[in-house]
């Protein structure tokens, strides 16, 4: 580079202040900073969207009932959660999208699915006592579960069957329904 050319380039680096915001930087969100998400956020699943939403994204374990046996199967979990007006951070609707991925050849694998799912009642992600966040479709054929450890992700649910959240008992009268695909406990190194 020519020295004519140094200079205005110089003086234009100068003149840029270093805090200014960038185009593309995180927005803040207080309801990424929610009990909930804690631990989320801590292993890189969290990030705060324009707008006051949150994107949760994980990679949940297809099998879940192989007792956490790597394999080479999973699904992308991507879920944007739209809070309600007002205080708190009210979940109105999580946009969820879905894509298997892993062994499945390409030309073999589904295609990614995207719907909207809502809680059953009213859910405020910020309450420090809120365990549990479950999510369904509106037909209820699929649901997403939300613990403070882990992430649950269900397809193909009957509506009102219950979401399991912990390997089968053997014990008589244990339901067969429903087993979610949950995140490997390896995704977290906390």
């Amino acid at each position: 580079m020519s020295l004519k050319h140094a200079a205005p380039l110089v003086a234009l680096l100068l003149s840029v202040p270093g805090d200014a915001p960038r185009a593309g930087a995180p927005v803040s969100s207080s309801c990424a900073q929610a009990p909930l998400f804690q631990r989320y956020a801590r292993n890189g699943m969290v990030e705060s969207l324009p707008g006051n939403k949150v994107r949760l994204t994980a990679v949940a374990d297809v099998h879940s009932a192989d007792c956490g046996t790597p394999d080479c199967y999973f699904t992308k979990v991507r879920a944007v959660f739209h809070f309600a007006e007002g205080k708190g951070c009210r979940v109105r609707e999580v946009e969820v999208s879905t894509e298997d991925g892993g062994c499945i050849p390409e030309g073999d694998r589904a295609p990614p699915k995207r719907e909207a799912f809502f809680p059953k009642g009213p859910a405020d992600v910020a309450e420090p006592a809120l365990a549990q966040l479950t999510l369904r479709t509106r037909k209820a054929d699929r649901a997403l579960v939300l613990l403070p450890k882990n992430l649950f992700y269900f397809e193909d649910v009957k509506a009102g069957a219950p979401l399991h959240t912990t390997l089968p008992t053997g014990e008589e009268g244990d339901d067969a329904c429903c087993w979610g695909a949950s995140i490997a406990e390896s995704h977290f190194r906390d």
